[in-house]
Formats: C-alpha cells, structure tokens, sequence
C-alpha cells in the first residue's frame, strides 16, 4: 500500500508538470502569433502610407503640370517645387500595393 501512495503522488506530480509544460507551450505559440500579426499590420500601414503619400504627390505634379501647360511657362519656384516632388516620388519604393 505504501507503494502506491509513493508512484501515486509521483504519477500526479509528473502530470501536473506535463500540463504546465503544455499551458507554457501554448502561451509561447500564442505571443508568436501575436509578434507576426503585428509585424503583418506594420508592414500594412507602411505600405498604405506610402501609396497615401504617392498620390497626394502625384497629384500635386499633375496640378504643377496643368498650370505649365496653361502658362506654357513656370516660374523658378515651381520649377524647384515640382523638381522635389518628383525626387520625393522617386524615394517611395514602387511596389507597394497593400496585398489582401
């Protein structure tokens, strides 16, 4: 009968580890998931910025465009405006389409 109590409480206590050792695993998966989720939505938001940002320029040279086609001239300030956005598209990387 001693015996029993002895590998009982051994068996109980070698379950209870492999549950902890279980519940640990799984919360470690879980905060890996969650370090990737996050990584996922950064590179989203950098890549939507990008776009936002693409089109407000791209914009902004097509109206410079207009008014140079209606002055058939610009003036040095435009000239230097339209130069910066054009360098500032340049720097945005191209291939930035959010994917679904």
């Amino acid at each position: 009968m001693e015996w029993i109590k002895k590998y009982g409480s051994l068996i109980l206590t070698m379950i209870a580890l492999v549950t902890a050792l279980f519940t640990f695993d799984a919360r470690y998966a879980h905060a890996e998931d969650v370090k990737k989720e996050n990584a996922q939505t950064q590179q989203l938001v950098e890549k939507t910025t990008n776009n936002l940002r693409r089109s407000l320029i791209e914009d902004k040279v097509f109206e410079i465009e207009v008014k140079q086609a209606q002055a058939k001239k610009l003036d040095p300030i435009d000239t230097a405006i339209k130069a910066r956005y054009l360098r500032q598209l340049a720097e945005i990387p191209k291939d930035e389409a959010p994917k679904k």
